[in-house]
């Protein structure tokens, strides 16, 4: 009789672990998410946009020429995005970083990565 109520009180205990070890941080992370930059007007809109690592970024060219996504620091490099097209990157690590438009450098933003 002792030896199964020790068994019993083991498996719920267990149980009591598996449950407690699945919950933390499973479910706090929202899915990953698309965000998009529209490039027009030799702009980019938004000019700051602040996304969680893993989430991913699409710029899209409404104007009729050619630019690009360029951050250094970040490691990005979309070359030239002509005109109605997208490009599209995933970043995973966290920090601000400023991009620009290698073809117009005077179109400058900046993303967050949290």
């Amino acid at each position: 009789m002792r030896i199964r109520g020790l068994r019993a009180a083991g498996a719920s205990c267990g149980l009591g672990l598996l449950v407690s070890c699945a919950q933390p941080g499973a479910t706090d992370r929202p899915p990953p998410q698309t965000h998009t930059v529209v490039m027009e007007g030799l702009r980019f809109r938004p000019d700051t946009v602040t996304v969680n690592a893993g989430d991913s970024l699409v710029w899209v060219n409404r104007d009729l020429v050619p630019h690009s996504a360029t951050s250094a620091v970040a490691r990005f490099d979309s070359r030239a995005i002509g005109a109605d097209r997208s490009w599209r990157v995933s970043l995973s690590r966290p920090g601000d970083f400023e991009y620009v438009c290698s073809f117009h450098p005077t179109m400058k933003a900046r993303v967050r990565v949290r």
